[in-house]
C-alpha cells in the first residue's frame, strides 16, 4: 500500500502516533443504540488470502492456491475483498468462495475502481446496479461494502459524493474511506458529514497509516466500524498503535458499538499473520473479544 507510506527513517521517527480525541458526536450516537450489554462482535481480517508466503505458517505445507481461501477463513473471520475493486465477480465466483468459508465468515467487498476513481463514476448508476446485483450473491456472508475514494477526491467534489450516497440502497451497508485532508476541517465539514452519515447508518473507514495522520479520525457514524491498521514490517510502533486501538475499541464497545471490522495490513502482507496474532491476543485481553489465535504451522 503506497498511500501514506514513509520511506525516510528520520521522518518516521518524528511522527506523532497518538489517536485523535473522541468525536463528541460518537458517544450519544452509540449510547442511543446500546442494549445494556457489552456485546460487540469483533471481526479480524486481511486484504487478501492469496499469499504463498503463508504456506507452512498459517496454511499447511504444500497447500495449493485453490485451498488458500479455505485455510484463510479458518484463521480470519472476515476479509477486505479487494478483487471486487478491479472486476465484478460472477455468480459462480461468489458461489465458489462461499463454499470454502464457514457460515459466519464475512466478505467486505470493495466498490469497483470505475465507480470510485474514474471521472463521473459516482454517477454511474447502471454500473453500480450491476455491481450490487453481483455482490447480492454473498447472502448472509455479506458485510459492509467498502468504498475507497482517491487522495485527490477533495471536498470540492462533495456533490459527486452526495449524488452517490443518495443513490445507494439502504438495504446494503456501506462504509467510505476519505483520503483528502479537506474533509477533516474542524466543524465546517467533518461534523455535518458525520451527522448525515449517522442518519443513514453509513460508516466512515478509519485508516491508521504512518504518513497521513492528517486524515486519521475517531468518528463512528454507523452501528459498525471498519479500521485499517497499516503496519510497517512489525516496527515497534505497529504494536504501540494496535494497543491504543484495543483500548479505543473497548471504549466504543461499552458505549454500544455492535460490530467492529479490524483489517491488518503489512507491506505486501508477508508479516500480516504475525501482526494479527499479536492483535488478537491484545483484543482478547482488553476487550474480551473471544477471538481464536491463528493456526500454527503444521510440521
Amino acid at each position: 500500500m503506497e498511500f501514506g507510506k514513509v520511506e525516510n527513517v528520520i521522518k518516521f521517527n518524528s511522527i506523532q502516533w497518538d489517536l485523535p480525541s473522541e468525536d463528541p458526536l460518537t458517544r450519544p450516537y452509540l449510547e442511543a443504540q446500546a442494549d445494556g450489554t457489552k456485546n460487540t462482535k469483533i471481526y479480524i481480517g486481511a486484504p487478501a488470502w492469496n499469499h504463498k508466503e503463508w504456506v507452512g505458517r498459517i496454511y499447511p505445507p504444500k497447500t495449493s492456491a485453490s485451498e488458500y481461501l479455505f485455510y484463510y477463513s479458518r484463521n480470519f473471520n472476515c476479509i477486505e475483498l479487494n478483487t471486487t475493486h478491479y472486476r465484478i465477480p460472477t455468480a459462480d465466483n461468489v458461489s465458489i468462495w462461499i463454499k470454502k468459508v464457514p457460515s459466519d465468515f464475512i466478505f467486505l467487498p470493495k466498490i469497483p475502481h470505475f465507480i470510485s476513481h474514474d471521472q463521473g463514476g459516482l454517477r454511474d448508476t447502471q454500473g453500480l446496479g450491476a455491481w450490487i446485483k453481483a455482490i447480492d450473491s454473498f447472502g448472509s456472508n455479506l458485510g459492509p461494502c467498502f468504498m475507497q475514494l482517491p487522495p485527490t477526491f477533495s471536498y470540492a467534489y462533495k456533490l459527486e459524493l452526495f449524488h452517490f450516497l443518495k443513490s445507494w440502497p439502504d438495504t446494503y451497508e456501506l462504509t467510505i474511506e476519505l483520503r483528502h485532508t479537506s474533509w477533516f476541517q474542524d466543524g465546517h465539514v467533518f461534523a455535518p458529514l458525520v451527522e448525515y452519515l449517522q442518519g443513514r447508518e453509513i460508516g466512515l473507514v478509519i485508516t491508521d497509516v504512518a504518513g497521513r495522520r492528517d486524515v486519521l479520525h475517531s468518528s463512528v457514524s454507523a452501528p459498525f466500524l471498519m479500521l485499517r491498521l497499516i503496519g510497517n514490517n512489525l516496527h515497534m510502533t505497529d504494536f504501540e498503535r494496535a494497543k491504543l486501538w484495543s483500548q479505543k475499541i473497548n471504549d466504543w464497545q461499552e458505549m454500544g458499538l455492535r460490530r467492529f471490522y479490524y483489517i491488518v495490513h503489512q507491506p505486501d502482507d508477508i508479516k500480516t499473520p504475525e501482526m494479527t496474532d499479536w492483535v488478537i491476543d491484545d483484543l482478547n485481553s482488553v476487550c474480551d473479544a473471544g477471538l481464536s489465535p491463528l493456526a500454527k504451522p503444521l510440521i
